[in-house]
Order: C-alpha cells, then sequence, then structure tokens
C-alpha cells in the first residue's frame, strides 16, 4: 500500500498535476461535473435504499429494477450541468485571482484567503447554485428565488460548519502532497450535503402538491 502511494505520489501525481496546469478550466469542469453528478446519485441511492427502507421493510426485495431505471436521472443531468458548466468556471477564475493576488502562504495570509473565499465567494456560489438549479428546473421570474430564499440561509450556515473546520484540518494536518486529494474527498462529502439539503420539500412544491389533491 505505501509502495503504491509512494509510486502515485512520484510518477502518477506530477502527470496529473501537469494536465490540469495546462488545462485548468477542462480540468476542472471533468472534476466538479463528476462530483456533482456522483454526489446526486449517492444521495438517490442513499433516500432509496436506507431511508424508505425504514418504513418499507421489504422494498428492496420487491423492487427488481437496476439502480439506473430508479434514477431520477433528470436530476442527475441537472447537478451535472451545474457542476460542469456553472460552478467550475467560478472556481477556476476565483481561486487562480485569489492564488495570485495573495500568493504568500504565511498564516495570516491563508486566514485572509479562508475569511474572503469563506464569507465573500460562497454566498455567491450559493446564490448560483439555487437560482441555477431552479432555471434548470423550468422556473422563471420570481419563482427563480423561491428555493434561494428557503434554503439559502441554511446552505450557507452548514457550508461554514463543514468547511472551516475540513480547511483547517488541510492547512494544519494534510501533509501537502495529499492535500488535493483531502479537497476532492471533502468536496464529495459536501456536495451531498447539499444534495440533500437541495432535495428538502419546499414551501411552493407542497402548495402545488396541495393543488393537485
Amino acid at each position: 500500500m505505501l509502495k503504491s502511494l509512494q509510486r502515485f505520489r512520484q510518477v502518477a501525481w506530477p502527470k496529473a498535476k501537469a494536465i490540469v496546469d495546462r488545462n485548468p478550466l477542462l480540468a476542472n469542469a471533468v472534476i466538479y461535473g463528476g462530483l456533482y453528478t456522483l454526489a446526486e446519485v449517492s444521495q438517490q441511492t442513499i433516500q432509496q435504499n436506507v431511508v424508505k427502507d425504514t418504513t418499507t421493510s421489504c422494498a428492496l426485495a420487491r423492487d427488481t429494477s437496476s439502480m439506473a431505471s430508479r434514477l431520477d436521472m433528470s436530476s442527475v443531468k441537472r447537478y451535472a450541468i451545474m457542476g460542469t458548466v456553472c460552478i467550475s468556471p467560478l472556481l477556476t477564475k476565483w481561486y487562480g485571482w485569489l492564488d495570485g493576488r495573495f500568493p504568500c502562504t504565511s498564516t495570516p495570509v491563508v486566514v485572509k484567503k479562508l475569511f474572503l473565499d469563506q464569507f465573500v465567494f460562497t454566498p455567491f456560489v450559493v446564490v448560483v447554485f439555487y437560482v441555477g438549479m431552479s432555471y434548470l428546473e423550468g422556473k422563471r421570474g420570481p419563482k427563480l428565488f423561491d428555493e434561494l430564499k428557503e434554503k439559502g440561509l441554511q446552505t450557507f450556515a452548514m457550508d461554514c460548519c463543514f468547511w472551516i473546520p475540513a480547511s483547517a484540518i488541510n492547512f494544519i494536518f494534510v501533509p501537502a502532497w495529499l492535500r488535493v486529494a483531502f479537497i476532492g474527498l471533502s468536496s464529495f462529502l459536501w456536495l451531498n450535503v447539499l444534495c440533500w439539503i437541495k432535495s428538502w420539500p419546499s414551501a411552493g412544491d407542497s402548495c402545488e402538491q396541495d393543488r393537485l389533491q
């Protein structure tokens, strides 16, 4: 195991890093598009196989359909589009600017970067996520902002609870050569939380269901 990690660090990782450095927009589109897609698939799988089974113990025994046929693929596609087309270019441009503007790695500079990232950039990303997802769901006009109003503040608060400790652990305890892998794993975990929050029923959905009944 250790030899495999050392080989990855010495051979595979430099090659992968070189590809990302040459094509940051494309690389981040693939990375974040994949993370968003996998996180939504993960959340749907958890909700189908864990949450629903708590109320229907024989659900899996009766359900012989494949996982792919049970997934809400329209939702998976929306997350893939959001991660690839919207979020990844924002992250690429933002972190390119942030690292160029504050190249030093001293503690005061790192704290400043964390502050700007968490309290300036993150709220903007939350707005883009909810408004963008609403647009992809076919909502227009004032309805574009309904879910943002309901879940935006909670999402930002949970983002702070997750990413501030995760970033601190990353900078204090994680070796430099493992930081990108740590961020990738952390991003996947956070995107699962984000997908979970997004799946919460909204007031607009409840009203629509009441009208149909």
